[in-house]
Order: structure tokens, then C-alpha cells, then sequence
């Protein structure tokens, strides 16, 4: 029953009522007598409805029997004993009994200080945060020790102020709110591509490699003798391929079908209001900069840009990403230091959110005068028709299945989707963008061209 319930109870006796265990509005102790009942011959006692309901209104006691009318044998039955040996003989509401339970209180050892000796919810957090305050009347339960370690005052909230990584961080959002947003999303299917890329990983050339055989060493020295292509810097070199250096590939080939996406505007979001026309300055190389996260604890999110993609192969790309991740702090809380060759922004920015293992995300374009952000998710496995232009045709019921089944083979595919400030771009530039990037991704022989 509920602190607001009422409840009319039936007697189990006929008869009429003797007396009253108190007046209209008193709170009574449970197991205690609610009233007395005169039955006819003296059956029974009629103590036996330890309710909280109250009657409707009090009636007189009726006058004294007469000789011939044998008296009610009902006595009123005395209370509880007055020491308290249970939880249920404590006056209590049922929220502040499961207060008690939650931290293993014995009401029992409890002074009430609310009404009649009520139990409160104070009663107990002073209990279990000072402990009793006076001997109790009855022994605690074993458990009841045991209270004051489960629950402890709640801790002092701690300021933390910004550093100069997230106070950059919270100034270029904050520019970012002035760029209208939209977005476009799409899910482009990588198997080819990363057939390529295992093909390209077991080719790397000498130079690149982190590791080389001496027959390695020999046949690269010979190589600088005539070409005078040195080996990279170790912090340039790699030992494998991952799908973001040809994905950039591709990206920037698709940027050479929409030029717009070379651009940048001016002046940028980040100058705050623009005193002056603003306008698309076009950039004669393809500068794309790409998301990467602090692991140290500063934390902070960078977007160094890798510029002329397009006249750098998929191995150049690479080894400019290994430099990038070498350069990230692995301890302490200091933020990476880019030389000028990263420094500044590209005209579109690629983050890989895949790594971290989402599918989707919708990317902010950051207050630079870049035109659009794209993000990457992981890639995974899915059932693909072979002949999707049959598949398609049999489904809309322009050809019959027939003789022929319809080939299912599992495909690598991931989600992408691209934000661009719709103050300049429009949405069908956008959607050309990513569908261009899509074709070449999924038909990747241009990459070799």
C-alpha cells in the first residue's frame, strides 16, 4: 500500500462497534487495537483487522446491556510489547521502510522523531551517517554495523579548466555554428579497392619499408647510385598499407570532376563577420586535410593537411600518414607539433571514424573556408547480388527469375557521408562530389592510370 492510499476494510464480525482505538485523523501503531466490536453470545474478539483505515465517522457507545443480553466478551487486546523487536512493529511509510533496507538499517534501532515516533528518512541518514545517538531498546540485527560504510556523503564536484588544445577547439566549433550545414550519405562498396591495397602492400618499395633483407640494402643502394632515390626518414617509413591513402587517392580525383571543391572561401567562417564580398579563391593543387585524435590525455582533435594528392602516388600518401601518426604524443599531456608542411587547411577535410569501429557519423565542417568535411565508417561484410541490374529487374517484375538464379557473394562495403557549408555549395554539387568518389572507389583501374 502506498503513503496515499485509503482503504475501506470489511469486519469479519457483525455487531456494533464498543469503542474506538482513538479519534478521527490519529495515526495508529501497527498491530495495535483499531476498535471493538459487541457481537450477539460474545463470539469471537474483534481485534483481528490491524488495518491503518479509519472509519468514516465515530458512533456512540451503545448504552449497557441489559440482565437478559449477555455482555460482549471482547476485551480490547493489549499493544505490542513496548520494546520494538522487528522492523514491522516500527511506525514507518513503506518508502522510508525501503530506505532502510537499501542500506541494511534496522529500523528497530531507531529513535523516530516525526510523528508519534514515526521513522523518517532523515532519522535514518542520520543514523547511518553519525550513528545511533542513544542506546536502543531492542538489539540492532547483526547487519546494522555494517551501515555506516555504505553510504558516504557525495563528493565535491571538481572545476577543470580548458587547455590551450580544447580552448582552440571550443573557438573553432563555436565559428562553426555560423556555417549552414547539410549532409549526404551514402554507402560505397570497397572490395576492389581493398584487393589493391593487399596488392600494393605486399609491393612497397625499398625505400618506404621500415625493414629490409640484405639483398634489400643492396639492390636500394644501387637504385640511389642511379636514380638518387634515398631512402625515407625513418618516421616516414611503414610497413603496411591501410585504405586511407587511396581512398585521398580517389577523393582527389573525383575534386578534378568538381572543381568547385578545390576552393576555399574567403574570408573564412573563422574571421568572424565579413567586411568584404565573400568569394571562392581556387587552389592549383588538391589539399585535403585529415581528422586525427590526441591519445594523450590533453586530448584535442587536429587536422593536419596533406597537400598536392594529386600528383603524389599511394605510396607518398602513406609514408606522409606514417610521419603524421609519429608525430603524435603516446604519453604525457602534450599536443603534436606539425611542421609547415602540415600546417594550415585543406579544401576538404577526410576523417576515418572506422578505426574506431562506428558506422556513421555526421561531421562538422570546420570554420577554415573549407567547402566540405567527409567521414569514413568501418567497413564490414554484406550479401551483394552479383548481377545487381537483373536483381533489380526480377524484383520489379520486369523479368522473370527463370533458369537462371541470382548469385549472392559477400562484399566489403562502408558508410560515408559529407557535410558542406550550404552557403555556397549546392546539394546536387555535393551529391556529385561523393557519387564521382563512389565510382572511382568501386572501379579502382583509374588509380593506376
Amino acid at each position: 500500500m502506498s503513503d496515499k492510499a485509503s482503504v475501506e476494510i470489511t469486519s469479519p464480525f457483525s455487531g456494533k462497534i464498543a469503542s474506538l482505538a482513538g479519534a478521527a485523523g490519529d495515526m495508529l501503531k501497527v498491530g495495535s487495537v483499531l476498535c471493538s466490536i459487541e457481537v450477539e453470545g460474545g463470539e469471537g474478539e474483534a481485534d483481528s483487522a490491524p488495518a491503518a483505515a479509519e472509519p468514516a465517522a465515530p458512533e456512540p457507545a451503545p448504552a449497557p446491556a441489559s440482565s437478559s443480553t449477555t455482555p460482549s466478551s471482547t476485551t480490547p487486546s493489549s499493544s505490542s510489547s513496548p520494546s520494538r523487536s522487528s522492523n514491522t512493529e516500527v511506525l514507518a511509510t513503506p518508502a522510508t521502510r525501503r530506505f532502510a533496507r537499501e542500506h541494511d538499517v534496522d529500523l528497530s534501532s531507531i529513535t523516530g522523531t516525526g510523528r508519534d515516533g514515526r521513522v523518517t528518512k532523515e532519522d535514518i541518514w542520520k543514523f547511518v551517517s553519525e550513528g545511533p545517538s542513544a542506546p536502543s531498546s531492542a538489539p540492532a540485527q547483526a547487519s546494522a554495523p555494517t551501515a555506516t560504510s555504505t553510504l558516504t556523503a557525495p563528493a565535491e564536484s571538481t572545476t577543470i579548466p580548458l587547455n590551450s588544445t580544447r580552448k582552440a577547439m571550443y573557438r573553432a566549433m563555436s565559428a562553426s555554428l555560423q556555417i549552414p550545414h547539410f549532409s549526404y550519405s551514402d554507402v560505397v562498396d570497397v572490395t576492389e579497392i581493398e584487393r589493391m591495397r593487399l596488392i600494393l602492400a605486399s609491393n612497397i618499395p625499398l625505400q618506404y619499408r621500415k625493414t629490409l633483407k640484405p639483398a634489400d640494402e643492396a639492390t636500394l643502394a644501387r637504385q640511389e647510385q642511379w636514380t638518387g632515390a634515398a631512402r625515407v626518414d625513418p618516421t616516414r617509413q611503414f610497413g603496411r598499407i591501410t585504405l586511407l591513402p587511396l581512398l585521398l587517392k580517389a577523393l582527389s580525383l573525383a575534386m578534378s570532376e568538381h572543381p568547385i571543391f578545390t576552393c576555399t572561401l574567403s574570408p573564412p567562417p573563422s574571421a568572424g563577420p565579413a567586411t568584404t564580398d565573400p568569394s571562392l579563391v581556387r587552389r592549383p593543387t588538391h589539399d585535403i586535410s585529415v581528422a586525427l585524435s590526441n591519445p594523450s590525455p590533453a586530448g584535442g582533435l587536429f587536422t593536419p593537411v596533406l597537400r598536392s594528392i594529386d600528383t603524389s602516388s599511394v605510396f607518398d600518401l602513406a609514408s606522409r600518414l606514417a610521419h603524421l601518426q609519429s608525430l603524435l604524443p603516446t604519453s604525457g599531456n602534450g599536443a603534436p607539433k606539425f611542421p609547415p608542411e602540415y600546417q594550415g587547411a585543406g579544401t576538404l577535410t577526410l576523417s576515418n571514424i572506422g578505426v574506431i569501429g562506428g558506422r556513421t557519423t555526421h561531421p562538422v565542417v570546420p570554420p577554415t573556408g573549407q567547402l566540405a568535411i567527409g567521414a569514413i565508417g568501418r567497413t564490414r561484410v554484406e550479401p551483394r547480388f552479383v548481377d545487381e541490374a537483373r536483381a533489380k529487374r526480377v524484383a520489379s517484375g520486369m523479368e522473370e527469375a527463370g533458369a537462371a538464379e541470382l548469385k549472392v557473394e559477400p562484399r566489403l562495403v562502408m558508410d560515408v557521408t559529407f557535410s558542406a557549408d550550404h552557403r555556397v555549395v549546392e546539394g546536387v554539387e555535393l551529391a556529385r562530389l561523393v557519387e564521382s568518389w563512389k565510382r572511382i572507389v568501386e572501379n579502382p583501374a583509374r588509380l593506376a592510370a
